[in-house]
């Protein structure tokens, strides 16, 4: 069970990234069909784009009163629903109200699906498995495309084809069920209902974050425009967001396989400094494929791989209903660096020239190395063992200490305020009076103190003489 949960998880990404790399072209090209204008087909584009902002707040919300299994199912059985729709009510509203509704369950998939494999898996596999979980969404996006090449845009053919990994992606999840305690709930983590408290814990997490989604988003819009600048022709700049693509897809597993052997905070700030050192290279290199194809790859392994990395230490550091906060601010931090990062990049480039592009955001990952390069504070629990019994089997005895609370009944319950007599010899009889009092008060409680010791000896002598007496016998 605990295999087929970790599988069935693994089933559920790739069915979701099938979906998301085959909706995209399918959206553009079918709306194209329709003689739509561009900025319609792009706003369809960005109504998907931004699910992850207008549903992310109420995901923690939603998990906590659905549970995993139920919403994850639900969001597919929904995303199901909105092909269903188009394929019933062929009208341009439907498109946009379908894609919107499908961009948010797709988001919301994305988020869910990576917080419920990080509660399956053992924290010893984590960044294997997480690892080649990336690779197999950076896979299974590419062969959406592919499919959507083999049965085109046109007709109830499309429509039909993309509601079947859904159907049995709401399938799986229903069969998936979680074993008792697998997922920890943490207690007395204040206001974790809080997404701010929850942010606030992963500061580090969410800056990677948005610097991943900023990187990522900005050398797959902008490499091609690079390329051009630079001499390359259309083929060939379509080639450098391959190549980029390509150290995604195959860099990932590795960085999490380094992440289990060597440390997944040393492997993060490893990704943290190759992104930086790829980015600064990056105009050097580009001279020369031979320079250049390498330096693309190991920047796009290492910026995909900062994600990767936020994602395994989220579900090593945080459980339960935390991990759904931080996790939903973590991909809402990545979306929004997706969607701001394109624009104030190609302003640059339109200022300084093409090189603003990889010096920008070199920038950028350096500020994110010298972050994560601070030591950080963690609370130390020093925890006391308690030394082993040398008879495990002689039965308890139980040492009455309750006189040591009891008042003194000579001295508490019978004693009466303390008088002080008005000065009528002066200051100084007034002050002797007082200290003459408090020295009989002092020693009467000494008194007290020697008698509870005195009879604490005595049981503490029965005690032993009993033990010793069943050792005896």
């Amino acid at each position: 069970m605990k295999s087929w949960r970790v599988i069935g998880v693994l089933v559920l990404i790739g069915a979701e990234a099938l979906l998301y790399g085959y909706s995209y072209p399918f959206f553009s090209l079918a709306l194209e069909k329709r003689e739509l204008a561009t900025w319609l087909i792009g706003l369809n584009a960005s109504l998907a784009g931004a699910g992850i902002l207008i549903i992310g707040p109420a995901l923690p919300w939603l998990i906590d009163r659905l549970g995993l299994r139920s919403l994850v199912a639900a969001l597919f059985a929904i995303s199901l629903l909105s092909f269903a729709a188009i394929l019933a009510a062929d009208h341009i509203v439907v498109w946009f109200l379908a894609r919107f509704v499908m961009g948010a369950c797709f988001a919301a998939l994305w988020t869910t699906t990576e917080i419920w494999l990080n509660g399956v898996v053992d924290d010893r596999h984590r960044g294997r498995i997480i690892g080649a979980s990336g690779t197999l969404y950076a896979t299974c996006q590419f062969i959406g495309p592919l499919v959507l090449g083999g049965v085109g845009v046109s007709g109830s053919l499309p429509l039909v084809v993309a509601m079947l990994p859904l159907a049995v992606g709401a399938v799986v999840a229903l069969s998936i069920h979680s074993a008792k305690g697998e997922v920890e709930e943490e207690e007395g983590l204040g206001d974790t209902k809080s997404l701010k408290f929850a942010l606030s814990v992963a500061g580090a997490l969410v800056a990677a974050a948005f610097l991943g989604g900023l990187g990522e988003t900005a050398m797959q819009a902008l490499l091609p425009l690079y390329g051009l600048a630079h001499g390359v022709g259309d083929a060939g700049a379509a080639h450098l967001v391959a190549i980029f693509s390509l150290g995604e897809a195959v860099l990932v597993a590795v960085l999490g396989w380094m992440a289990d052997r060597y440390g997944r905070r040393f492997t993060l700030l490893t990704c943290s400094i190759l992104a930086t050192v790829t980015s600064l290279i990056l105009p050097f290199a580009a001279g020369s494929t031979l320079t250049l194809f390498p330096v693309l790859f190991l920047a796009g392994g290492a910026i995909s791989g900062i994600y990767t990395l936020g994602v395994i230490l989220m579900g090593q550091d945080f459980r339960g209903r935390k991990l759904a906060l931080v996790s939903t601010g973590f991909a809402m931090a990545y979306a929004a660096g997706s969607i701001v990062g394109s624009t104030p990049v190609g302003y640059l480039i339109d200022l300084f020239g093409p090189e603003a592009l990889p010096l920008s955001l070199a920038f950028g990952f350096l500020g994110l190395t010298i972050f994560l390069s601070l030591p950080q504070r963690a609370a130390q629990t020093t925890e006391i063992a308690a030394p082993p019994l040398a008879f495990d089997n002689l039965p308890d005895i139980t040492f009455d200490l309750s006189f040591l609370t009891e008042p003194a009944p000579s001295l508490l319950h019978k004693r009466k305020p303390v008088d002080v007599e008005e000065a009528k010899v002066g200051y100084f009889h007034v002050r002797d009076d007082r200290e003459r009092q408090e020295r009989n008060l002092e020693e009467g409680f000494r008194q007290r103190a020697a008698e509870v010791a005195r009879r604490a000896a005595e049981r503490y002598q029965r005690g032993a003489n009993g033990l010793e007496s069943l050792q005896a016998y």
